[in-house]
């Protein structure tokens, strides 16, 4: 989200020079920094024409497990993760392209081990220009080669800005095609979120989304791809900038099993953390 800024002054040569360490640490975002002020939800924004960024996306999910020792068996809590490195062009200021590398590291009691999943590409678009019509209208599409399955997923971005305040929606579905199975699986992930820019580098807000699979309603398989009913999260957000560099966080708890405590061996715990970082090159 482009930062509001008010334009600089000119001043003394001097304390040009004596602030030029402070100046690239709280400086406003630059053109060549497309930040994401909510880690689930992409914006409708894109980089401008030629640009290229780099952004790490770390999730981390807290998930017992069963742990066997000389006395029985017990359960542990445990971390599931998932690492993204995404590269980002825009070929032009509405069209920008992006590949992906992927590592999940499972939940275990023992030392877990992180594997490579795969890659991905996607293509983001947007229409108009931001104000030109009365939501901002993108879409994003993405195609993913893993180990034992390919991915294509579809999302619709809207947004509408207010001033300093930023309501956006991603209208987002999956179709998974596991070729080892010969299976196909067909998801739903939509996305809310709603922040508003305290200052140039700071962006709280809130932001919920789902995860669920179309035609499953009160299964009782509980995996990552959201057999067993819809998950649902929501919880703060905020994202801070200095110069091209930006870092977004987002801790969302789990809504649907509230009232439950954390199932041994569910995937989905009772919390959710990402972490995303990305600079511009």
């Amino acid at each position: 989200m482009p930062p509001f800024s008010p334009p600089l002054r000119s001043g003394p040569r001097c304390a040009l020079r004596a602030g030029g360490v402070l100046a690239i640490l709280v400086a406003p975002g630059v053109a060549q920094a497309n930040p994401r002020s909510m880690p689930f939800t992409y914006p409708y924004e894109t980089l401008p024409a030629e640009a290229v960024e780099l952004e790490q996306y770390i999730d981390l999910v807290p998930v017992r497990v069963v742990r066997e020792g000389d006395a029985g068996s017990d359960a542990v809590t445990s971390l599931r993760s998932n690492l993204e490195t995404e590269i980002e062009y825009a070929l032009t200021d509405h069209v920008e392209l992006a590949w992906y590398t992927v590592f999940s590291q499972g939940a275990t009691a023992a030392a877990p081990a992180l594997r490579f999943q795969g890659v991905k590409q996607r293509v983001r678009f947007r229409f108009a220009e931001m104000g030109d019509l009365p939501i901002n209208l993108g879409l994003y599409l993405e195609v993913g080669e893993f180990y034992d399955e390919f991915e294509f997923e579809e999302k619709l971005l809207l947004s509408r800005r207010f001033g300093r305040l930023n309501l956006a929606a991603n209208l987002w579905v999956e179709q998974e095609y596991n070729f080892q199975e010969e299976d196909w699986r067909y998801l739903y992930n939509p996305t809310v979120g709603v922040n508003y820019q305290v200052t140039p580098g700071f962006t709280p807000g809130l932001e919920y989304w789902a995860r669920g699979r179309f035609g499953d309603s009160d299964g009782t398989t509980d995996d990552e791809s959201a057999a067993g009913g819809a998950r649902h999260y929501g919880g703060p957000t905020m994202m801070f900038q200095s110069g091209n560099a930006w870092i977004a966080f987002g801790a969302y708890l789990r809504w649907d099993n509230l009232a439950e405590s954390a199932r041994v061996d569910d995937p989905w715990g009772k919390v959710f953390v990402r972490a995303l970082m990305g600079i511009g090159l």
